[in-house]
């Protein structure tokens, strides 16, 4: 990190190297010791971490009703319009009605396991709109989903996990799961599974390292995280939403 002078008094202006250096190393809970000493949390064994997972499994479940309303009361504050689902009907009710309220005749979804358990296509079928499932193949080569994504009016899609501290919604990359079904269309609506509801950061960090040494050292190029719709200042320091992403997004918890 380079320092410099102040004009006048010649003095160096910000914080010393060896002062920042050490600041970072309290930080990360280190030692005086070599650049290269290993983070103490990198060096967990599988054992470990899944040892870790499982306690914080336990944790979760204890507390999920309190978690639920936590992920509810934060990610209204985020701005998400969020809706408690008790069952499955009423979470495809809730989407219809939106459909409906909107006016909108063009839907994508993602490829996700949770629309096995809520089957939103037929509902929104029998409404006659169009309701594409986004999963690239042979069949449908990555331009042709794009254009079809850029005309939808609504993008659905589960989640990998919820944060309760923060609101945000997470969604990992795999293969056939596109995140622009969750980026480009103006209205985004995203299912939530209370087993997917994590309590913090921290919680997430332990599962994608459990994850990376479980694959082979391989965890995704991206997390994907939303917290709201999508804002900017850039426009004289006055914040405008939907002008990079959606303007409006749906938060159906379900259970």
């Amino acid at each position: 990190m380079a320092q410099e002078t102040a004009p006048e008094s010649g003095s160096p202006l910000g914080t010393p190297k060896a002062e920042f250096l050490q600041s970072v190393r309290q930080a990360l809970g280190r030692a005086e010791g070599p650049p290269d000493q290993t983070y103490p949390r990198l060096a967990e064994s599988v054992a470990e971490l899944e040892e870790q997972a499982t306690q914080m499994r336990r944790r979760l479940e204890e507390n999920l009703p309190a978690l639920l309303d936590k992920l509810t009361d934060m990610a209204a504050k985020g701005g998400w319009k969020v809706y408690r689902a008790p069952g499955v009907e009423e979470a495809i009710g809730y989407i219809e009605a939106l459909a409906r309220e909107s006016g909108v005749s063009n839907i994508v979804r993602s490829a996700q396991a949770v629309f096995d358990q809520v089957p939103v296509d037929a509902a929104l079928a029998n409404l006659g709109l169009k309701v594409t499932t986004v999963a690239r193949d042979e069949a449908n080569p990555r331009e042709a989903l794009r254009e079809v994504i850029r005309q939808a009016d609504i993008g659905i899609t589960g989640a990998d996990y919820a944060l309760a501290e923060t609101g945000s919604l997470i969604i990992l990359p795999r293969r056939g799961l596109s995140r622009l079904v969750s980026l480009v269309p103006p209205v985004h609506v995203a299912l939530v599974r209370p087993e997917e509801v994590l309590e913090s950061l921290d919680d997430l960090f332990l599962l994608r390292r459990l994850e990376y040494h479980q694959r082979g050292g391989e965890m995704g190029s991206y997390l994907n995280f939303i917290t709201g719709p999508s804002r900017t200042a850039d426009i004289e320091m006055t914040i405008v939403e939907g002008v990079h992403g959606p303007k409006e997004v749906h938060m159906v918890i379900l259970g």
